[in-house]
């Protein structure tokens, strides 16, 4: 916010200096969403500049009422705070309608816009909509008038918001977050009611406070220990046991945290397999991430799918539909009719047209999790392995033992 200091330096209207220090210490309460009326009461103004001190007080000293906010520092911060809160790219606010709800002077408040116009607050731009700009706008009433550009657009807000909802966690806290999301969304986030998700049946407490201990562990290179669970019978989660009945205590290198399938993976290294695993974070208990004497006991690159070169994450899982151990080997398929499922799954398949509705199909996967995969479109007959043989005795066998049961 230094630049209002220098705009006044350049000749701007010298009552924008007198701003300036204040609306740099009320930076960080705007851009949390914190209202000016609570900043001004705390520093003994109201809105309109009038003071909130006791009838009977001694009076302030000269000194004192210097310091003390100015009138013009909480126009500005009204101002920024109305059109965060009432427009976007879509709707303005004119400058009289902005001094009537302030009460301020009209002349006033465009002397502020205009610098504020030069100087982007908060990073964001603020600026002035014609008619023209609305004209072909996809809201029901467009507005043209003075905006202040919104932290994330309506599509932005919507994929962190459903992003949210995905994770399967606390709903209060799921719905902090959303009004949250919203609250940056400006004027399209108010227009939008929360979602009210529910905290899910044998909910992990310790599920949110994990996520940062493996984002700590992962960043530092250190080694983790935890108890894994099991689902019981009532569907809470109860610690896997050792023989003798005691909660079994695992050991393992954290590499990265990753969302799938409406799943939330820890992918780590247990200490006691040769192989990358794949664990639900939501099933993690009791997790200690180890000191500098705890480091890695192997790297990630150990586990490039292209010995010599470094793991790549993306496709690691892009090769996995379902996150599972074992290498990704070439894998053949016959394709009859839409390729949605494969495309679903698989964006980086090779596909060639064989037929009008029939295509050879080539993807690079691994086999059990591409089983997993199959079985969930066995019933349209639509796709069948070519190759490898080792797959098609996969799905034989899966087969059979399905007659078997269902016979």
């Amino acid at each position: 916010m230094g630049n209002v200091g220098q705009a006044g330096k350049e000749g701007r209207d010298g009552r924008v200096d007198e701003a300036a220090d204040a609306v740099t210490t009320r930076a960080d309460a705007f851009a949390s969403g914190r209202g000016a009326s609570s900043a001004a009461t705390a520093s003994g103004t109201t809105a309109s500049g009038v003071s909130t001190a006791r009838a009977g007080a001694p009076h302030a000293t000269p000194s004192a009422a210097a310091a003390a906010p100015a009138p013009t520092a909480q126009i500005v911060v009204e101002i920024l705070e109305l059109l965060d809160r009432r427009t976007d790219r879509e709707h303005g606010m004119s400058a009289a309608r902005i001094a009537a709800e302030l009460g301020v002077n009209e002349k006033t408040v465009r002397r502020h816009l205009r610098t504020l116009e030069a100087m982007r607050p908060f990073g964001r731009r603020l600026g002035r909509l014609d008619r023209d700009d609305v004209a072909h706008a996809e809201s029901a009433d467009p507005q043209p008038g003075w905006y202040l550009e919104p932290v994330l657009d309506v599509a932005q807000m919507r994929l962190l918001t459903d992003g949210a909802l995905l994770a399967h966690s606390d709903g209060e806290y799921l719905r902090d977050l959303i009004d949250r999301i919203h609250a940056l969304a400006g004027r399209a986030g108010k227009t939008r009611g929360s979602s009210v998700p529910s905290t899910p049946r044998g909910y992990n407490t310790e599920f949110l406070n994990n996520i940062e201990l493996l984002s700590d562990a992962i960043s530092l290179g250190r080694s983790i220990s935890f108890h894994y669970c099991a689902y019981a019978e009532d569907g809470s989660l109860v610690p896997r046991l050792l023989a003798d009945g005691t909660p079994k205590r695992y050991h393992a290198d954290p590499y990265d945290l990753r969302y799938k399938n409406s799943k939330y993976y820890l992918v780590c290294h247990l200490h006691q397999y040769d192989d990358l695993s794949y664990l639900h974070v939501e099933r993690l208990r009791d997790l200690m991430v180890g000191g500098e004497d705890r480091p890695l006991t192997r790297p990630l690159d150990d586990f490039s799918d292209v010995p010599g070169e470094p793991f790549d994450m993306e496709r690691h899982m892009d090769e996995r539909p379902y996150p599972m151990g074992g290498p990704a080997v070439p894998i053949r398929l016959r394709v009859t009719g839409a390729l949605e499922p494969l495309y679903d799954w698989f964006d980086r398949a090779q596909v060639t047209r064989m037929g009008p509705c029939e295509y050879d199909v080539r993807v690079m996967a691994n086999e059990r999790a591409t089983l997993w995969w199959l079985l969930q479109y066995a019933d349209a007959g639509s796709i069948e392995v070519v190759e490898p043989p080792s797959l098609r005795a996969m799905m034989r066998e899966t087969a059979e033992r399905i007659v078997a049961l269902y016979r």
